[in-house]
């Protein structure tokens, strides 16, 4: 067993407050390819979801057994991956934040924020962690920090106005002594920015807007605009970074009001764009826009992928249009757009009588985007295939409330379908599918070293596919509780583990029924 390892346990069994140091920044430079820890929501800065562990592999998988549960009793959204760092797993779930022992489910403390504003979505999509702190956003719009060794609270600082729409649910980042985090609340008609705090004191270092105006670039997309009241531009998943090069990848979700695009005519940028800006600084480096004048609510929300081609940087994100995206960082082209499910009349506007498109505002790819399989270079995306009606509206910007201009008609859950794809990550072929028909797949996807394709449905159940094939190899059922989230894997004292948070409520898994949030921990016997 690690030193580390062995003084956490000592630690815990003394009842004393963990000794929590880290991760440094080279911990963090190298948590892609670690295999004690999933320090970040996509597991490392190039946000490939990789784990080069093979004990658990496709040979052993079907005798995995669960080890414990940590049921949180809460019933609202829950699309965390656990995060993992010297043998503890940290997690959120509505305003409270978890530290649990991470092979035996144990709560080793847990923090509870009270806030002082109204919540407009109470989301968290996971933490930040450097030198000891977590950082996490609120559905209040505050950025908290909070001790990684007792759960104290450090310090909160308001980012913005809630009773105007603004949330944080997007995962931060943290990288050399600054924490990234961008504001959500497109829907509600907010002007989102991206920011930079500092990770002691919570001061701000730059923002970015996201809406831009005046002799900004970008501005002249929203000239047109025949009321001030447009906007949009969340950033509600996660971020990706290039540590070589000190970029922050963002991605950008939709206008608003979300359906009637003639009332801001142009591209509307930095709306449903990939974002990339000087980390250090904030200035824009270059974007590129998956959808120029929204008016279906198809964010491209999930965070970009990064990752190497014979030498050369490439991006993957998907999108809820249904659309998977390569682009070529060298060149700063777009390799491919391929569509991952039945894509129908996007390409029209929306009608005060209604207009049938495919797919709804719930499906394609939401919060989870792909995943990387190196060696195979293969990308891995979950997204569903579901249709739906637009339909124009009143427009009209009431403080606080939605502002879509319209609304989305669902059709029946029944004709959803869940999608796992695997995709070649040069030329973006699709390699093997995995499908569920009436079963929706919104969590995040996992590879590993062992050949594994790890993730989880609507109906409860973690699976384990063949990365080679899209074989189902394992399945167990969480509880019958809908998997929104992610899974991580990580070694403690040398034996591998596999985490999985289920138990989610939210736009993606519309009426499935209502089960606490809880992380289930699974090993080899």
């Amino acid at each position: 067993m690690k030193i580390a390892q062995l003084a956490l346990l000592t630690a815990l069994m003394c009842g004393s407050a963990l000794a929590v140091q880290g991760p440094s920044q080279t911990d963090l430079n190298n948590a892609d390819n670690a295999t004690d820890s999933w320090l970040m929501s996509n597991k490392g800065y190039m946000g490939q979801r990789y784990s080069p562990l093979s004990q658990i592999n496709n040979g052993n998988v079907a005798n995995l057994k669960r080890v414990c549960t940590f049921d949180t009793g809460d019933d609202g959204s829950f699309q965390v991956t656990p995060q993992i760092y010297r043998g503890v797993a940290f997690l959120g779930a509505g305003n409270v934040s978890y530290a649990i022992d991470a092979t035996t489910c144990k709560v080793l403390w847990k923090n509870v924020y009270k806030p002082t504003g109204p919540e407009v979505l109470n989301t968290t999509r996971g933490f930040a962690i450097a030198d000891g702190v977590l950082y996490r956003g609120t559905g209040d719009a505050h950025l908290i920090a909070i001790d990684a060794g007792t759960g104290k609270t450090l310090w909160d600082k308001q980012v913005n106005d809630s009773s105007n729409g603004y949330f944080l649910s997007a995962a931060p980042v943290a990288w050399n002594g600054m924490i990234f985090i961008g504001e959500a609340g497109a829907d509600w008609g907010v002007k989102a920015k991206m920011y930079a705090y500092d990770a002691k004191t919570g001061d701000q270092k730059w923002n970015f807007d996201m809406i831009p105006t005046g002799d900004e670039v970008g501005a002249e997309t929203w000239q047109k605009a025949s009321s001030t009241s447009t906007g949009g531009g969340s950033m509600w998943s996660s971020f990706t970074l290039d540590v070589d090069k000190g970029l922050l990848y963002i991605s950008v979700g939709n206008p608003a009001p979300d359906f009637a695009s003639q009332y801001r005519p142009g591209a509307n940028l930095f709306t449903d764009s990939v974002v990339v800006l000087d980390a250090a600084t904030g200035k824009l480096n270059h974007y590129y826009q998956q959808i120029p004048n929204d008016n279906k609510d198809y964010d491209t929300a999930a965070a970009p992928l990064l990752y190497d081609i014979d030498g050369t940087k490439h991006i993957a994100v998907a999108t809820k249009a249904g659309y998977l995206f390569g682009y070529n960082e060298g060149d700063q082209t777009q390799t491919f757009k391929v569509a991952t499910i039945k894509v129908m009349n996007q390409e029209k506007n929306p009608t005060a009588a209604g207009l049938a498109i495919c797919p709804n505002y719930s499906a394609g790819t939401q919060w989870s985007g792909p995943a990387f399989k190196p060696g195979a270079n293969m990308l891995v995306v979950n997204t569903v295939d579901w249709c739906g009606v637009v339909k124009l509206g009143e427009v009209r910007l009431i403080k606080g409330q939605l502002f879509f201009g319209g609304a989305m008609q669902l059709n029946p859950a029944s004709e959803a379908i869940g999608n796992t794809i695997g995709y070649d990550a040069v030329t973006g072929k699709e390699l093997w599918r995995y499908s569920s028909p009436g079963i929706r797949i919104v969590g995040g996807v996992t590879t590993t070293g062992g050949n594994l394709v790890f993730s989880g449905d609507a109906n409860g159940d973690m699976y384990a596919l063949d990365s080679s094939t899209g074989k189902v190899l394992f399945k167990s059922n969480i509880d019958k509780a809908p998997i929104g989230g992610g899974v991580s894997t990580y070694t403690v004292g040398g034996k591998q583990y596999v985490a999985i948070a289920a138990g989610n409520t939210s736009k993606g898994l519309n009426g499935v029924k209502n089960v606490t949030s809880r992380v289930a921990i699974f090993t080899l016997p």
